[in-house]
């Protein structure tokens, strides 16, 4: 029996020497990448062109150049600004690496012989594919294959479509951050102060949209010296393909159409004096009338409440009519922005980014499964239906101040 437990303590004094994180590398060693921008490169013809210009040789592969956009901890601490390209300082809180090859995974190793950090993703912020990318065949799931399959990467990364280089996105020069990932990072979180703009699509949000059948929309960035310009919106057909852009006042009127307004401001005119809201709520409903396959009609209904936040109009803004047809205004400017979405993505693109497939999927399903495969191709049924919006608006408040035509007369 003492033998037994001396045997017994043997192997758990042995184990305790065992023990520990084999496979650990120490933080100092780590290559924190906090953005990667992909792009194509320039000196290489696409496979679309190449295929313009001597249609029978085979098909050029394509390749991707790709910036990854590496922290600095010296240049944190110390408290200098970054700037961005391949120069490096004491004071740089970031360093850009580009390089170029066949696939992303082969780019991420391809790093080992340039640096002594090896790239590291976990911590990454934000994903660029430039429109280039984006515009050649499955490009865009292409570049996100390897992001998607490596358990270091973030599923939480925001995506986005670059109007031009991916790279110039991060190679901005903002006043108010070091790190310009971090920077776009977070002016991407200010939808609620904007309904311009999208609200993030993360990592994982597209790679549900990729293996849906239906069109979906990323956000549009575009860059400039100093700042980048985070309004507009990126619209992927069913196949993943990109079909063009949004503008800013279109993308307000998609993100009134699907609900996904979570603040911001709305104006109008109102006896041809500007007024504006400060959007505070907003509640979206759809009514279908299914009974005609080849012509559904849809009615989106949405209702926006808010405050006066802004206005060049004199008039007595506690008379209840006033404030009616004050509304009204508000009201019919949202009805025009809607349909000015309408007309481009349903009239135009024909690609179901307003999600009604989605809605007769969760409402609909018997039809649905009969149909789903003439909504956007086969029959086109998305096409031939029929989409109304009717709005309203309710204002809560008009400020701390209320000038009237009387007032203004004396």
């Amino acid at each position: 029996m003492n033998s037994k437990l001396t045997t017994f303590c043997i192997y758990l004094l042995l184990s305790t020497l065992l023990a520990g994180c084999w496979d650990q590398v120490q933080i100092e060693e780590r290559g924190f990448v906090v953005g990667v921008g992909i792009d194509i490169p320039r000196t290489k013809k696409t496979e679309q062109q190449a295929k313009q210009e001597a249609p029978d040789k085979p098909p050029v592969k394509e390749r991707f150049l790709v910036t990854h956009q590496f922290v600095v901890p010296g240049g944190l601490v110390s408290g200098g600004q970054g700037s961005g390209g391949g120069q490096n300082t004491a004071n740089e809180a970031f360093h850009n690496l580009v390089s170029e090859g066949d696939s992303l995974f082969e780019i991420s190793r391809e790093l080992a012989s340039r640096t002594s950090r090896a790239p590291f993703y976990q911590h990454m912020k934000i994903l660029i594919v430039s429109e280039e990318v984006a515009r050649t065949k499955d490009g865009f799931a292409r570049a996100l294959d390897f992001y998607l399959r490596d358990p270091d990467s973030r599923r939480s990364s925001k995506v986005f479509i670059s109007k031009g280089l991916a790279k110039e996105v991060l190679e901005v020069k903002p006043k108010t951050e070091k790190l310009p990932a971090i920077y776009v990072n977070s002016v991407a979180e200010n939808n609620i102060k904007n309904a311009r703009m999208l609200p993030a699509v993360r990592l994982g949000d597209v790679h549900e949209e990729l293996l849906s059948p239906y069109s979906f929309v990323v956000p549009r960035i575009r860059p400039e010296e100093q700042e980048v310009k985070l309004a507009g919106a990126a619209v992927f057909a069913h196949d993943n393909q990109l079909m063009g852009f949004l503008g800013e006042e279109e993308t307000e009127g998609l993100n009134f159409l699907t609900g996904n307004i979570n603040g911001g401001m709305l104006k109008g005119k109102f006896k041809n004096n500007l007024v504006s809201m400060n959007i505070q709520g907003i509640k979206h409903g759809i009514k279908a009338d299914l009974r005609d396959r080849q012509h559904m009609k849809f009615t989106i209904e949405i209702e926006c409440e808010g405050t006066l936040a802004e206005s060049y109009a004199t008039m007595d803004y506690l008379n209840h009519m006033a404030m009616e047809k004050l509304e009204q205004v508000f009201a019919e400017e949202i009805e025009r922005m809607s349909y000015d979405t309408i007309r481009k993505v349903h009239n135009q693109m024909k690609v179901d980014v307003i999600k009604l497939g989605s809605y007769l999927k969760q409402h609909h399903f018997s039809l649905w499964k009969k149909i789903r495969q003439d909504w956007e191709t086969g029959q086109h049924l998305y096409e031939k239906s029929e989409i109304i919006v009717q709005a309203k608006v309710y204002l809560r408040n008009i400020g701390a101040i209320n000038r009237t035509e009387r007032q203004n007369n004396r």
